[in-house]
């Protein structure tokens, strides 16, 4: 694992490679004993276990990060698309997500108690349905008087409707693999709308970044132009939505760059 940074003065891909790194540590059933760098990045970390939630709070003397795992089950996933929206912060939102973040909120709140989070700069993270809690609890702390400074996610379904995604209160960035197919999930409801919120940072094959002005089809042509002869990268929708994949193409951006 590289090296953990996070700094509020850097620029959001520099911070964003640190986050995943974080991320994916969390897929681990023993982050702390299987991660090293985070017993050396963090002086201070609490796991929180609920039903179907486990996430890390972790801080250092100016940092705080909260990260949640997400489901790497399909049959977990499917269970997840019969909820509708339950009224929000601001707006509706995902009501099963909903209630599994109030299930650790209390826990959440007595972590960030623990690491003097209203004292340091605040980062929260997550993949798949990880992301989609990291999203829920940044606006709801912002609402609870915290100030979350950037939130940062990694092939996260829609969650919020468009009031919700409106007025979202921090700085988002959406990390989206190529062909990872969560992002464009549509959840299964007849009355409620879903929405995005923050703005998207697309991943092409070759591990570049797409041009926000560029469409996804151009953008793809373009990746494929400028890497003739590099041979075929990997893609697909299930191989794209791999938290290990995101991290891959963040540390080979970052190499190149």
């Amino acid at each position: 694992m590289a090296e953990i940074r996070l700094n509020r003065e850097a620029a959001y891909l520099t911070n964003a490679r640190s986050l995943a790194h974080i991320a994916q540590a969390v897929y681990s059933d023993d982050p702390l004993e299987d991660s090293p760098v985070l017993r050396k990045t963090f002086e201070r970390i609490i796991t929180l276990r609920g039903d179907r939630v486990f996430g890390l709070v972790a801080g250092d003397p100016h940092n705080v990060v909260l990260t949640f795992r997400g489901r790497d089950d399909d049959e977990q996933l499917v269970e997840s698309l019969a909820y509708g929206q339950t009224q929000w912060v601001q707006g509706r939102a995902h009501s099963g997500l909903v209630k599994l973040l109030e299930g650790i909120w209390q826990r959440l709140l007595a972590g960030f108690f623990d690491v003097e989070a209203h004292e340091k700069t605040l980062w929260l993270t997550g993949h798949s349905l990880g992301g989609s809690l990291a999203m829920l609890a940044a606006q709801r702390l912002a609402n609870e008087g915290f100030d979350p400074h950037m939130v940062v996610t990694f092939g996260t379904p829609r969650v919020l409707d468009k009031e919700a995604a409106a007025a979202y209160p921090t700085r988002l960035y959406r990390f989206v693999n190529n062909e990872d197919a969560v992002p464009s999930i549509p959840w299964l409801t007849l009355f409620d709308t879903y929405a995005h919120a923050g703005q998207e940072v697309f991943l092409l094959p070759s591990g570049d970044i797409a041009a926000s002005r560029h469409s996804t089809g151009l953008a793809r042509r373009l990746d494929r132009a400028h890497h003739i002869g590099e041979g075929v990268f990997p893609s697909g929708p299930v191989h794209d939505h791999s938290m290990d994949e995101y991290l891959a193409k963040l540390d080979r951006h970052a190499e190149k760059s």
